[in-house]
């Protein structure tokens, strides 16, 4: 029932691990483009969110978020939590090792935060927009809650963030119509903003930019450092685990897995 989209995701990310390795640079640029591309969905979350009513104002910056990854989905790039949970399919499927798997999470965390500072650079030079004019408030108000958050609900968040935004991925990738893709981003893309659940990547522009600003002493870097760190570790878990290993196992994984790992070894062997 899944076989066919594990494989897809599979193949795709035994792709992307031979491209880091044949050609970092490359790869690099290809995830600063997708750390911009959700930078520019924070950007107008947090300008249209600025002067709604408070009642409405999670569900109006969910709904504009969604553009985030309907960039990243159709224009092409390399986002890291949709890595978290297509290269456990290809490690599953024994199309890469965990080696692999590895070096193409940290160079896509590595490139998307380069995007999102790059972006963030380029914003403050243009004058921050109205995340550092009229809407600074707000938008430093948020920042701050994100990095005095505790490690737990902070993990949690990202987990619940990124089971969403692969399971987004993954209804995505299940069709080719692409009017039926764009309903298939928006709803859970819409679901963890308002939720207020905490993606890695978007939060590295916004700490970026904050930290460019003048800021409140209650915005630093360490504080940055603090939410990223539990933040990227729950999106890992909850693309991998509760995405990558469940549908794998309703794949009939178990069964599998032995023959997964002697075709791992043989390509190890080979090389």
């Amino acid at each position: 029932m899944y076989a066919e989209s594990i494989d897809k995701f599979a193949k795709v990310g035994a792709h992307k691990a031979s491209a880091v390795q044949r050609s970092p640079l490359v790869f690099l640029i290809g995830a600063a483009m997708a750390g911009a591309y959700i930078g520019f969905g924070d950007i107008l979350m947090f300008s249209v969110g600025a002067h709604v009513d408070p009642a409405y104002v999670h569900l109006v910056m969910g709904a504009v978020f969604a553009c985030a990854l309907t960039i990243v989905v159709f224009a092409g790039s390399d986002l890291f939590t949709g890595t978290a949970m297509y290269m456990p399919f290809a490690v599953l499927k024994g199309e890469t090792g965990i080696g692999g798997m590895l070096v193409v999470w940290v160079t896509c965390w590595i490139g998307n935060l380069l995007g999102a500072i790059v972006l963030a650079a380029i914003l403050h030079a243009a004058g921050g927009g109205v995340l550092l004019t009229d809407g600074s408030e707000a938008f430093f108000k948020a920042v701050e809650a994100k990095m005095s958050a505790a490690d737990l609900p902070l993990f949690a968040k990202g987990l619940l963030c990124n089971w969403l935004v692969c399971l987004a991925i993954w209804m995505a990738a299940r069709t080719t119509n692409d009017a039926a893709k764009l309903g298939l981003i928006f709803w859970p893309i819409f679901a963890f903003v308002a939720s207020g659940f905490e993606h890695s990547v978007a939060n590295m522009f916004a700490f970026a930019l904050a930290l460019m600003a003048d800021h409140p002493a209650s915005i630093t870097l360490a504080g940055a450092i603090h939410n990223e760190f539990f933040v990227t570790a729950g999106n890992l878990a909850g693309g991998a685990i509760f995405m990558g290993l469940g549908y794998w196992l309703q794949e009939g994984g178990i069964g599998h897995a032995s023959q997964a790992s002697v075709r791992a070894s043989e390509r190890a062997g080979t090389h």
